[in-house]
């Protein structure tokens, strides 16, 4: 029998708000690295907004009622996904391809945990789909650049 992982909805929210904060930082640090002019303002604009990503996503931690707080949260099988988030951001290789892969990643991995946390905050919910389409955007204008 395998142990199920389990989150607190603040828990949840401070791991997704921490890896908005990595999603940033990865992309400046990708941003200084090319050399096209094109790539360079892109991912500088994708830095920025995962910093906005990562103020919403505060805030909203910060409004959610204590005993919502609190709510248990399975199935999410959140640390293979983080692992495979990770794997990307920590490469030193910065392949078009790889940032796609990642941004598919960060897409489903919101649009997973929106549909978790549904029951629990319907703003919440609304938040996390917003960022995954927003990830799914990032996605296919990096797939437009290739």
């Amino acid at each position: 029998m395998t142990s199920e992982e389990e989150y607190t909805f603040s828990e949840l929210m401070g791991i997704l708000t921490n890896m908005e904060e990595k999603i940033s930082k990865f992309y400046e640090k990708v941003a200084q690295k090319v050399e096209d002019t094109k790539l360079k303002d892109l991912f500088f604009s994708f830095s920025k907004r995962a910093l906005q990503e990562k103020d919403s996503l505060t805030e909203t931690r910060r409004r959610t009622v204590t005993e919502m707080t609190l709510e248990t949260i399975t199935g999410l099988k959140l640390s293979e996904k983080l692992a495979k988030i990770n794997s990307v951001i920590e490469s030193e290789e910065i392949e078009l391809s790889k940032l796609v892969e990642l941004e598919e990643l960060l897409s489903e991995l919101y649009e997973t945990v929106s549909k978790k946390v549904a029951h629990i905050s319907a703003d919440v919910s609304f938040l996390l789909d917003d960022l995954s389409r927003e990830h799914g955007k990032r996605r296919r204008s990096i797939e437009k650049t290739k």
